[in-house]
């Protein structure tokens, strides 16, 4: 069989099944045990997740294990617009998101956030001009997965970032959630 849908899923590196497997049997407690059992089970939590911060550029706190991308989907969008409503209630996005994403964006609308989505030009990217159009004082967040889990295209992150940094400046930047799912797989 030849298996071409890896935006879907994709098999599962073996050097990463074997740290896997290796992991659960070393660390079989729950890590917010207080017995043995459970600190070396959260000293290797702790380890693993200060790795990840260092790879990404943040600090420890800021990582949030869930079970998927559509759970952590959910939960930056929707956080995000509970933490910035204060600021505004206004989110860009685009219709090439994963359902996860226009879920969360419908029910924000219906609580009363103002949601407008991004035309997609001939290439399959986003149109940057429009999103300078759109982005004003209460913009919260520009929601843009990184690359399309359909077509692949890969998304102008960086000048969409410096368009939210140029437009914004005299206020909070709004948040930036970027769905990298499928940018991991694919190596962007």
């Amino acid at each position: 069989m030849i298996y071409l849908d890896y935006s879907a899923n994709t098999p599962a590196d073996p050097a990463v099944l074997d740290a896997y497997v290796a992991a659960e049997r070393r660390y079989i407690a729950n890590p917010n045990s207080t017995h043995i059992a459970g600190q070396e089970a959260r000293a290797e939590m702790e380890r693993v997740t200060t790795s990840i911060a260092n790879h990404l550029g943040v600090q420890p706190a800021e990582i949030i294990y869930t079970s998927g991308a559509s759970e952590a989907n959910n939960l930056a969008i929707k956080g995000i617009a509970q933490a910035s409503r204060h600021i505004g209630k206004h989110i860009i996005s685009t219709q090439l998101e994963h359902s996860s994403i226009g879920a969360s964006l419908s029910v924000l609308q219906q609580q009363g956030y103002e949601i407008d989505l991004l035309n997609i030009n001939r290439d399959g990217r986003v149109d940057l001009d429009q999103l300078r159009e759109l982005i004003r004082n209460d913009t919260i967040l520009v929601a843009v997965c990184a690359v399309d889990s359909e077509l692949g295209t890969v998304q102008p992150i960086q000048e969409i970032a410096e368009i939210v940094k140029l437009y914004r400046p005299q206020v909070l930047r709004p948040q930036r959630h970027r769905c990298v799912v499928q940018a991991a797989r694919s190596g962007h």
